[in-house]
Protein backbone atom coordinates (compact mmCIF):
# COMPACT_ATOMS: atom_id res chain seq x y z
CA UNK A 1 0.00 0.00 0.00
CA UNK A 2 1.00 3.86 -1.10
CA UNK A 3 1.11 5.40 2.52
CA UNK A 4 1.20 8.65 0.88
CA UNK A 5 -1.61 8.61 -1.01
CA UNK A 6 -4.59 10.04 -0.21
CA UNK A 7 -7.06 8.70 2.62
CA UNK A 8 -10.52 9.91 1.36
CA UNK A 9 -12.07 8.20 -1.55
CA UNK A 10 -16.07 9.01 -1.58
CA UNK A 11 -15.97 12.66 -2.14
CA UNK A 12 -18.63 13.76 -4.83
CA UNK A 13 -16.86 14.10 -8.19
CA UNK A 14 -15.05 17.47 -8.66
CA UNK A 15 -15.96 18.61 -5.27
CA UNK A 16 -12.92 18.36 -2.55
CA UNK A 17 -12.82 16.71 0.58
CA UNK A 18 -11.72 20.26 2.27
CA UNK A 19 -15.20 21.85 0.87
CA UNK A 20 -17.42 18.95 1.91
CA UNK A 21 -19.55 19.78 5.26
CA UNK A 22 -21.10 18.13 8.01
CA UNK A 23 -24.80 18.71 8.52
CA UNK A 24 -26.01 17.17 11.76
CA UNK A 25 -29.80 16.03 12.28
CA UNK A 26 -31.40 17.05 15.56
CA UNK A 27 -34.57 16.47 17.19
CA UNK A 28 -37.49 18.75 17.22
CA UNK A 29 -37.03 19.14 21.14
CA UNK A 30 -33.04 19.01 20.74
CA UNK A 31 -30.67 22.09 20.82
CA UNK A 32 -28.40 22.59 18.88
CA UNK A 33 -25.34 22.09 21.74
CA UNK A 34 -27.27 18.37 22.77
CA UNK A 35 -27.07 17.07 18.90
CA UNK A 36 -23.90 18.17 18.24
CA UNK A 37 -23.17 16.17 21.76
CA UNK A 38 -24.87 13.05 20.58
CA UNK A 39 -23.25 13.43 17.20
CA UNK A 40 -19.37 14.09 18.65
CA UNK A 41 -19.85 10.98 20.72
CA UNK A 42 -18.53 8.38 18.05
CA UNK A 43 -15.80 10.13 18.67
CA UNK A 44 -14.59 9.59 22.10
CA UNK A 45 -11.74 7.84 21.02
CA UNK A 46 -10.46 11.12 20.60
CA UNK A 47 -10.99 11.88 24.08
CA UNK A 48 -9.06 8.85 24.54
CA UNK A 49 -6.03 9.94 22.10
CA UNK A 50 -5.84 13.39 24.35
CA UNK A 51 -5.73 11.68 27.04
CA UNK A 52 -1.84 12.18 28.01
CA UNK A 53 -2.28 15.65 26.69
CA UNK A 54 -4.78 16.13 29.17
CA UNK A 55 -3.32 15.05 32.32
CA UNK A 56 -0.01 16.20 31.63
CA UNK A 57 -0.33 19.58 29.79
CA UNK A 58 -1.03 22.89 32.49
CA UNK A 59 -2.74 24.33 29.84
CA UNK A 60 -2.44 24.78 25.85
CA UNK A 61 -3.33 27.90 24.56
CA UNK A 62 -6.11 29.49 26.51
CA UNK A 63 -5.01 30.90 29.67
CA UNK A 64 -7.39 30.17 32.28
CA UNK A 65 -7.88 32.54 35.42
CA UNK A 66 -7.04 31.00 38.82
CA UNK A 67 -10.97 31.03 39.99
CA UNK A 68 -13.28 28.34 40.71
CA UNK A 69 -15.96 31.37 39.32
CA UNK A 70 -17.53 29.41 36.49
CA UNK A 71 -18.79 32.79 35.60
CA UNK A 72 -15.37 34.55 35.39
CA UNK A 73 -13.86 31.64 33.22
CA UNK A 74 -16.60 32.04 30.76
CA UNK A 75 -15.59 35.20 30.32
CA UNK A 76 -12.15 34.39 29.56
CA UNK A 77 -13.32 31.90 27.23
CA UNK A 78 -15.44 34.05 25.90
CA UNK A 79 -12.17 36.84 25.08
CA UNK A 80 -10.20 33.69 24.04
CA UNK A 81 -12.83 32.81 21.46
CA UNK A 82 -12.91 36.44 19.81
CA UNK A 83 -9.28 37.29 19.64
CA UNK A 84 -6.87 34.13 19.85
CA UNK A 85 -8.58 31.56 17.79
CA UNK A 86 -10.03 33.44 14.77
CA UNK A 87 -7.25 35.37 14.64
CA UNK A 88 -4.01 33.49 15.40
CA UNK A 89 -4.50 29.43 16.30
CA UNK A 90 -7.48 28.75 13.97
CA UNK A 91 -6.17 29.85 10.78
CA UNK A 92 -3.01 27.69 11.18
CA UNK A 93 -4.79 24.65 12.28
CA UNK A 94 -6.98 25.14 8.98
CA UNK A 95 -3.74 25.39 6.71
CA UNK A 96 -2.06 22.24 8.39
CA UNK A 97 -5.37 20.38 7.89
CA UNK A 98 -5.31 21.78 4.03
CA UNK A 99 -1.63 21.13 3.45
CA UNK A 100 -2.56 17.16 5.23
CA UNK A 101 -5.29 16.93 2.75
CA UNK A 102 -3.46 17.53 -0.34
CA UNK A 103 -0.23 16.08 0.33
CA UNK A 104 1.88 18.86 0.79
CA UNK A 105 4.71 18.26 3.52
CA UNK A 106 6.62 21.46 2.99
CA UNK A 107 2.87 23.34 3.36
CA UNK A 108 2.23 21.58 6.30
CA UNK A 109 6.07 22.36 7.54
CA UNK A 110 5.62 25.98 6.79
CA UNK A 111 2.58 26.01 8.62
CA UNK A 112 4.09 25.20 11.78
CA UNK A 113 7.20 27.38 10.79
CA UNK A 114 4.41 30.64 10.75
CA UNK A 115 2.94 29.22 13.89
CA UNK A 116 6.23 29.12 15.91
CA UNK A 117 6.46 32.41 14.98
CA UNK A 118 3.37 34.10 16.80
CA UNK A 119 3.31 32.80 20.37
CA UNK A 120 5.31 33.53 23.17
CA UNK A 121 8.19 31.77 24.29
CA UNK A 122 6.10 30.14 26.87
CA UNK A 123 3.16 29.42 24.72
CA UNK A 124 5.54 28.02 22.15
CA UNK A 125 7.08 25.28 25.37
CA UNK A 126 3.78 24.21 26.00
CA UNK A 127 2.38 23.71 22.48
CA UNK A 128 5.50 21.73 21.64
CA UNK A 129 5.89 19.67 24.59
CA UNK A 130 2.06 18.90 24.08
CA UNK A 131 2.41 18.33 20.37
CA UNK A 132 5.26 15.80 20.76
CA UNK A 133 3.25 13.97 23.53
CA UNK A 134 0.20 13.66 20.82
CA UNK A 135 2.48 12.34 18.37
CA UNK A 136 4.02 9.96 20.29
CA UNK A 137 0.52 8.08 21.13
CA UNK A 138 0.43 7.02 17.41
CA UNK A 139 3.90 6.42 16.96
CA UNK A 140 2.85 2.51 15.94
CA UNK A 141 -0.17 3.38 13.43
CA UNK A 142 0.51 1.74 10.57
CA UNK A 143 0.29 3.39 6.99
CA UNK A 144 0.51 7.16 8.54
CA UNK A 145 0.76 8.74 4.97
CA UNK A 146 1.82 12.04 5.33
CA UNK A 147 1.52 11.73 9.47
CA UNK A 148 4.44 9.73 9.39
CA UNK A 149 6.26 12.13 6.92
CA UNK A 150 6.15 15.22 9.12
CA UNK A 151 6.88 12.55 12.07
CA UNK A 152 10.52 12.43 10.51
CA UNK A 153 10.59 15.73 9.57
CA UNK A 154 9.54 16.56 13.83
CA UNK A 155 12.10 14.03 14.61
CA UNK A 156 14.75 15.48 12.09
CA UNK A 157 14.46 18.61 13.35
CA UNK A 158 13.38 20.03 10.19
CA UNK A 159 9.98 21.01 11.54
CA UNK A 160 9.02 22.04 15.58
CA UNK A 161 6.17 19.68 16.07
CA UNK A 162 3.49 22.15 17.50
CA UNK A 163 0.41 20.31 18.67
CA UNK A 164 -2.39 22.38 16.65
CA UNK A 165 -0.31 21.17 13.50
CA UNK A 166 0.19 17.93 15.02
CA UNK A 167 -3.42 17.79 15.44
CA UNK A 168 -4.39 18.78 12.21
CA UNK A 169 -2.13 15.61 10.39
CA UNK A 170 -3.58 13.20 12.97
CA UNK A 171 -6.90 14.18 12.28
CA UNK A 172 -6.59 14.17 8.51
CA UNK A 173 -5.08 10.81 9.18
CA UNK A 174 -8.14 9.77 11.12
CA UNK A 175 -9.96 10.69 8.17
CA UNK A 176 -12.03 13.50 10.43
CA UNK A 177 -13.81 16.45 8.77
CA UNK A 178 -12.41 19.76 9.11
CA UNK A 179 -15.13 20.77 11.10
CA UNK A 180 -14.67 17.32 13.61
CA UNK A 181 -10.87 18.38 13.92
CA UNK A 182 -11.61 22.24 15.30
CA UNK A 183 -14.59 20.84 17.73
CA UNK A 184 -12.40 18.65 18.86
CA UNK A 185 -9.43 20.77 19.44
CA UNK A 186 -12.21 23.21 21.30
CA UNK A 187 -12.80 20.72 23.66
CA UNK A 188 -9.68 19.98 24.90
CA UNK A 189 -8.85 23.42 25.55
CA UNK A 190 -11.74 23.91 27.01
CA UNK A 191 -11.73 20.43 29.46
CA UNK A 192 -8.06 21.56 30.44
CA UNK A 193 -9.13 25.17 31.37
CA UNK A 194 -12.03 23.68 33.52
CA UNK A 195 -10.60 20.70 35.06
CA UNK A 196 -10.24 22.53 38.49
CA UNK A 197 -13.85 23.19 38.34
CA UNK A 198 -16.34 20.41 39.82
CA UNK A 199 -18.83 19.32 37.83
CA UNK A 200 -16.69 18.89 34.44
CA UNK A 201 -18.83 22.42 33.21
CA UNK A 202 -19.35 21.43 29.77
CA UNK A 203 -18.34 23.87 26.50
CA UNK A 204 -21.66 25.86 25.25
CA UNK A 205 -22.63 27.01 22.29
CA UNK A 206 -20.11 24.49 21.06
CA UNK A 207 -21.45 24.09 17.49
CA UNK A 208 -22.21 27.83 17.25
CA UNK A 209 -18.68 28.69 17.68
CA UNK A 210 -16.86 25.98 15.29
CA UNK A 211 -19.50 27.36 12.71
CA UNK A 212 -17.62 30.65 12.69
CA UNK A 213 -14.31 29.50 13.13
CA UNK A 214 -14.74 27.52 9.80
CA UNK A 215 -12.69 29.69 7.33
CA UNK A 216 -15.29 30.90 4.12
CA UNK A 217 -14.47 28.76 1.94
CA UNK A 218 -15.63 25.67 3.66
CA UNK A 219 -19.50 25.21 4.15
CA UNK A 220 -20.97 26.00 7.76
CA UNK A 221 -21.89 23.13 10.21
CA UNK A 222 -25.36 23.26 9.65
CA UNK A 223 -27.94 21.96 12.03
CA UNK A 224 -31.24 20.89 10.73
Amino acid sequence: MDDSAPRHTTAAKGVPDSLRSVTVLADANESAEQALEDWSRGLEWVEWLFSSVRQRTTRLHFEAPATESLPKLRIAWSSFARTSLPEVLIPHLVKAWEASEKGHLSALIDADDALHHVLTEEQKKLSITAGHRLLKSTRGARYQGMLGHFRQACDSGTSTGHFLIIWAALGHFFQLSLTSVIAEYLRLEWSIGTRLLPNSPKLHHLSELTSRLMPKSVAELRMV
